[in-house]
C-alpha cells in the first residue's frame, strides 16, 4: 500500500509540475486548433467548452513559464521555455475569444515584451554551456512570430484598426456598376420617395444566381459591414450597388441565394474579428509562416543530431521529440485549415488578388460545396411564456436560492431546462420571413421610428379595442411583445394543427417559431434586445405573477392545459381568481386597471379570443406582426452585439439585421427613391 506524505507529494510535484503542465498545454493547444472554429457553426455547450480551453491555454503556458524560470537552467528547461511562447501564440483558428479580448491589444503587447524578455533573460543565463542552443534558438524565433502574429491579430481587429483589416474594394472589382447607378454618387441632397409598387425581383440589373456570382456578390457585401459596425454612411451609389448585389434576377431561388450571400459575409466577419487570417493570408504573414515551419522543422533536425552526443533522460527525449512534431503537426495543420477556409476560397475564385494555386490544392475546392458549406448552427432556440410558468422549480428551492442570493442563477438554469431548439434549414421559413422584410422595408420609411402599423390593421379589422388597444398604441415594446406572444401561444394551444388549411399550418408554425424565438432572446440574451426592453422586468414579473396565482387555484398538467384553462375563463371568474383591480363593462370587457401593476395576461387572452374566427385563427396576419416586431428588434440592437454573434453559432436576429441593411431600410430604399425620380423627370419630359 502506497502511502502519500507531505513529503511524497512535494518530490511527486517537483517531479511532474512541468513535465505535466506542458503535456496539457499541448493538448489545450491541439483542442483549441481542431475545434475552435466549430463555436461558429455550434453554439451552446461547444461554445462553453472552447471559452474553457482559450482561458486554460493562457493560463497553462504563462505558469509554465513562471515555473521554468523559478526551477533552474538545465538545458532541457531551457529548450521547452520557447515552446510554451508558441503555445502562447496559439492556433490560427482562434485568437480572440469576445470582442472585448481585441480591444486589450496593448495589454497582450505588453504581456509579449515581457514573456519574450523573460525567456530571452533565462536563455543567455546559460547559453554559453547549453549544448542544445541551436534547437533552443530556432523554437525561440518561431514563439516570437507566433506571439507577434496573434498580437499583430488582436491589433487588427481592434476598433482603432478596424477599417484597414477589412476587404478592400478591389477584391469585387470585377462587378460593374450598373449604369443606373453611375451617376447617383452625388444624389444626396434628393428627397426621400418610397415606391411600394416595384418588384424588385424582375429588375434586369442584379446579380445572376450562379455560384460564383454569389461569391463575388457576397464578398462586395462584406466590405459593406464596415459601414455597418463602424458608423459611417455609404454614399448613394455604394448603397445602389450593395443592394443590387444583394438581390438575385432567379424569383425562384432569391431567399436562398440572399442567405447564402448573408452566411459568406457574417463567417468572414467571424474570421476577421477573431482568427490569425487576415495576419496569415498577407505578404508578411505568408513569409513569416514559412520562416516559422523551417524554424520548427531545423528545431528537429538539430535536436534529432545534438541528442546523440548529450544524455538525457528517456522520458525527457521523448517529450522534446513530442513536443516538436506536435508543434510542426499543429502547423501543418492549420495549413490544411487554411486552404478549406472562407478566405482562401476567394483567392482561389480571383476575387481577391490574382494569385495562382498548385493543382493538387486546388482540385480540392469546388465551389458548389464551397457555397452550400456549414457556416452556422441553423438553430433557432425556442421559449416560450406558458412552458416557462408550467415547468417551474419547487416553492422550496426558489426560496433556497434565494437565501443564497443565487436567484439569477436558478432563473437561468430554469430557461436552459425549458429552452428547444427547433432547425431553420428548412427553406419555406427563410423565404417568407426574406419576402416579408422586404415588403416591411419597402412601406417603413425608418425603420428605427416605425410605429407598429401591421398591428393597427388587425386591430381595426377585427375590432379590438379597450385594454389591447390601449397596451399597442400606448405602451412600449416590451408590452407589444409580451401581449403577442402570450396571445399567439394561446392561440396555437388553443387550435388543433388538424383544423388548418395546409397554408395556414405553414404561417401557423412561423407564427410560433418567431414568437418563442423573440421570447428566448428577451430571456436568455437580454444584451442583444437591451435598446427596447425599457421594463421589461417589471411587465414580465407582473405578467408571470398574475397566471401564477391564476393556475395555481386549478389542475393543470402540461402547457396545452394551461392555454386552454386560461381561454375558457371568462374575464369576470378570472378577475377574482388573481384578486384583479380592474373595471370591466357589461359584457366583461377590462377597460382600465388601478392597482399599478403592467400585467398583459387579460390582454393578450382578449386579443387571442378577439382573433378566433369560424375558420380558425388568422395565422397570415399574424405572421406579419411577428416580422415587424422582429425586424424592429434587429434594428435597434447595437451592430457591436451583432457583431459578437457569428462566434456564438449565429441568431436570426442578425441574419436579418444584416438582410435589412443591404436592403436600406433605414433609408428607405435609395436606390428606388433614384429610379422613382427618374421616371418622374422622363414622364414630366
Amino acid at each position: 500500500m502506497v502511502v502519500l506524505d507531505a513529503e511524497s507529494i512535494k518530490k511527486l510535484w517537483d517531479t511532474w509540475n512541468i513535465r505535466g503542465l506542458i503535456i496539457l498545454s499541448l493538448l489545450v493547444q491541439s483542442f483549441l486548433v481542431l475545434f475552435a472554429s466549430m463555436r461558429k457553426q455550434r453554439g451552446g455547450k461547444w461554445v462553453a467548452m472552447i471559452w474553457v480551453a482559450y482561458l486554460l491555454a493562457d493560463w497553462v503556458a504563462t505558469f509554465t513559464i513562471g515555473l521554468i524560470l523559478c526551477t533552474g537552467s538545465s538545458d532541457i528547461l531551457v529548450l521547452w521555455a520557447p515552446f510554451l511562447l508558441l503555445h502562447l501564440g496559439g492556433p490560427d483558428s482562434i485568437t480572440s475569444y469576445s470582442l472585448e479580448d481585441n480591444e486589450l491589444w496593448l495589454r497582450h503587447l505588453l504581456g509579449l515584451l515581457l514573456q519574450v524578455g523573460s525567456t530571452i533573460y533565462f536563455i543567455l543565463q546559460s547559453f554559453s554551456q547549453n549544448k542544445l542552443w541551436l534547437p533552443t534558438l530556432l523554437l525561440l524565433l518561431s514563439g516570437i512570430i507566433k506571439y507577434a502574429e496573434r498580437n499583430y491579430a488582436f491589433y487588427l481587429a481592434s476598433f482603432e484598426r478596424f477599417g484597414s483589416s477589412w476587404v478592400p474594394r478591389d477584391w469585387a472589382a470585377g462587378l460593374p456598376i450598373p449604369v443606373q447607378f453611375q451617376n447617383l454618387g452625388t444624389a444626396d441632397h434628393l428627397p426621400r420617395i418610397l415606391p411600394v409598387d416595384i418588384d424588385i425581383h424582375m429588375d434586369s440589373f442584379l446579380v445572376d444566381s450562379d455560384p460564383e456570382s454569389i461569391l463575388q456578390a457576397a464578398v462586395y457585401l462584406f466590405g459593406s459591414i464596415k459601414n455597418l459596425l463602424l458608423g459611417p454612411v455609404q454614399s448613394r451609389q455604394q448603397t445602389a450597388k450593395s443592394f443590387a448585389n444583394f438581390l438575385s434576377r432567379n424569383t425562384d431561388r432569391a431567399a436562398e441565394n440572399a442567405l447564402r450571400k448573408l452566411e459568406i459575409e457574417l463567417s468572414l466577419l467571424y474570421e476577421v474579428l477573431h482568427t490569425k487570417l487576415p495576419v496569415v493570408v498577407s505578404k508578411i504573414g505568408c513569409v513569416c509562416r514559412i520562416l516559422n515551419l523551417v524554424c520548427i522543422l531545423g528545431a528537429l533536425l538539430s535536436f534529432s543530431l545534438v541528442k546523440k552526443h548529450y544524455k538525457l533522460e528517456e522520458f525527457e527525449t521523448w517529450l522534446t521529440f513530442g513536443l516538436l512534431i506536435g508543434a510542426l503537426a499543429l502547423d501543418f495543420i492549420s495549413v490544411i485549415l487554411l486552404v478549406f477556409s472562407d478566405w482562401f476560397a476567394i483567392a482561389h475564385f480571383h476575387i481577391m488578388e490574382s494569385r495562382s494555386f498548385p493543382k493538387f490544392i486546388t482540385r480540392f475546392i469546388n465551389i458548389n460545396k464551397f457555397i452550400n458549406r456549414h457556416r452556422w448552427s441553423n438553430e433557432v432556440l425556442q421559449l416560450n411564456f406558458i412552458t416557462y410558468l408550467v415547468k417551474d422549480h419547487p416553492n422550496w428551492l426558489k426560496k433556497v436560492a434565494e437565501f443564497l442570493l443565487l436567484k439569477s442563477l436558478l432563473e437561468a438554469i430554469k430557461g436552459i431546462r425549458c429552452q428547444s431548439s427547433q432547425n431553420f434549414k428548412e427553406v419555406p421559413h427563410w423565404r417568407f420571413i426574406f419576402e416579408e422584410v422586404i415588403n416591411f422595408c419597402k412601406t417603413v420609411p425608418r425603420i428605427k421610428e416605425v410605429w407598429f402599423e401591421r398591428s393597427f390593421k388587425i386591430l381595426e379589422e377585427f375590432s379590438i379595442s379597450g385594454p389591447v388597444e390601449r397596451i399597442i398604441k400606448e405602451s412600449d415594446y416590451t408590452q407589444i411583445l409580451l401581449t403577442w406572444h402570450i396571445a399567439t401561444e394561446l392561440s396555437f394551444r388553443g387550435e388543433d394543427e388538424q383544423c388548418s388549411s395546409t397554408g395556414s399550418n405553414d404561417h401557423r408554425a412561423i407564427c410560433k417559431l418567431l414568437s418563442d424565438y423573440m421570447f428566448n432572446l428577451v430571456m436568455m440574451k437580454p444584451a442583444m434586445m437591451a435598446s427596447v426592453l425599457n421594463d421589461w422586468k417589471k411587465v414580465f414579473d407582473d405578467t408571470y405573477a398574475e397566471t401564477e396565482s391564476f393556475l395555481s387555484r386549478s389542475s393543470v398538467l402540461n402547457e396545452k392545459d394551461a392555454s386552454r384553462k386560461i381561454l375558457s375563463t371568462d374575464f369576470d371568474e378570472l378577475a377574482k381568481k388573481v384578486e384583479f383591480g380592474g373595471d370591466f363593462d357589461a359584457d366583461y370587457q377590462l377597460t382600465s386597471r388601478d392597482d399599478g401593476k403592467r400585467s398583459v395576461l387579460f390582454a393578450a387572452r382578449e386579443l387571442a379570443t378577439h382573433l378566433k374566427r369560424t375558420d380558425g385563427y388568422p395565422w397570415e396576419r399574424i405572421s406579419w406582426v411577428w416580422v415587424e416586431l422582429i425586424c424592429y428588434a434587429a434594428a435597434n440592437c447595437k451592430p457591436n452585439v451583432h457583431a459578437q454573434q457569428p462566434s456564438k453559432g449565429g441568431e436570426l436576429l442578425t441574419f436579418i439585421w444584416l438582410c435589412m441593411s443591404h436592403l436600406d431600410a433605414e433609408g428607405a430604399f435609395p436606390f428606388y427613391r433614384m429610379r422613382k425620380i427618374r421616371q418622374m423627370q422622363q414622364g414630366q419630359d
